[in-house]
């Protein structure tokens, strides 16, 4: 089964607030898939209805191609961290997964060796959680996720509040899950530059719809090297460009603003033609847009369109 996740028409409101509209969405087998959204957008609500903390207003969810009853047993094969994990202060790592593991019915007791083994836990397994640094107190997180060997985690927000180390740990630890142990992976975090690390797919999501889905390649393809020129005839720049370049891609922009997306490598030409034809070059930029200025154009871009 390639699709690990598929939902259908899936929609939640509270009262008159529709926080979710009418989704679908699909997640393949492999995958890490970043949801990428504003506070509000829909990501957690949609975490806690396919985690069965929170009911649908409407749609369907498929579990590894189940549905309705059946989706009860295919939920053993995730892991979900929605919010950070309650552990028991005064607990030792063991002496919580312990408890997690009688209560979730994990059988080997072997198990919470193994997953402290795998999050680079297993020389603190006996210290006690209150003890733990933020990221420690994650990997732990993450260890519970693991206890019943699922096929896909779930995580809202991991890597909220800790250091540049801790990031680097949790993202380091989900790359070797998914390249060593092919657990596919759905996660959320407001650290976007972090997601562009580790994802192989974005989905962003704004008031509750998916406004863009798109994988990394094509992710690097929209966000590639670009020159802005501001100028003071945009509509001659348009014109004396479409005749030089054959190929040339660009934009006009508002505020007399040229945005192209190729012949990057012929700026110096593209310069020396607009000043040659009397075009005023008020400004020439290489630019190459990060995650976070795409993720805010699509926001403006939705705001326009609302």
């Amino acid at each position: 089964m390639n699709t690990i996740i598929k939902t259908y028409q899936l929609s939640k409101k509270f009262k008159e607030d529709e926080v979710l509209k009418p989704l679908d969405f699909s997640l393949k087998k492999g995958e890490i898939c970043a949801l990428i959204g504003k506070n509000g957008a829909g990501k957690s609500t949609l975490f806690k209805i396919l985690s069965g903390q929170l009911m649908p207003t409407t749609g369907e969810i498929q579990l590894f191609g189940k549905s309705g009853k059946e989706i009860e047993y295919e939920k053993k094969r995730m892991g979900f961290m929605i919010e950070t994990p309650t552990f028991f202060p005064d607990f030792t790592a063991v002496q919580n997964l312990e408890y997690f593991r009688i209560q979730r019915g994990v059988v080997d007791k072997k198990r919470i060796y193994q997953v402290l083994k795998i999050v680079d836990l297993a020389n603190e397994k006996k210290k006690r959680f209150k003890d733990y640094s933020m990221g420690m107190k994650q990997r732990l997180g993450i260890a519970l996720c693991l206890l019943s060997n699922p096929d896909c985690l779930v995580l809202d927000e991991p890597i909220n509040g800790l250091d540049v180390e801790g990031i680097m740990e949790i993202r380091k630890l989900l790359m070797k899950l998914n390249q060593e142990k092919q657990i596919t992976i759905l996660i959320s975090s407001h650290i976007l530059t972090e997601l562009k690390l580790l994802a192989t797919r974005y989905v962003f999501i704004k008031n509750g719809v998916i406004v863009e889905d798109l994988s990394k390649e094509a992710l690097e393809e929209k966000s590639r090297k670009h020159i802005l020129l501001f100028v003071d005839d945009s509509v001659k720049v348009a014109q004396l460009l479409e005749r030089a370049y054959a190929d040339i891609q660009f934009k006009v922009l508002p505020n007399q603003v040229i945005s192209i997306q190729n012949h990057v490598e012929s700026g110096g030409d593209i310069n020396r033609l607009l000043v040659d034809n009397g075009v005023t070059v008020k400004e020439f930029r290489i630019e190459a847009l990060n995650l976070e200025e795409y993720f805010l154009g699509l926001v403006e871009e939705g705001h326009k369109n609302d």
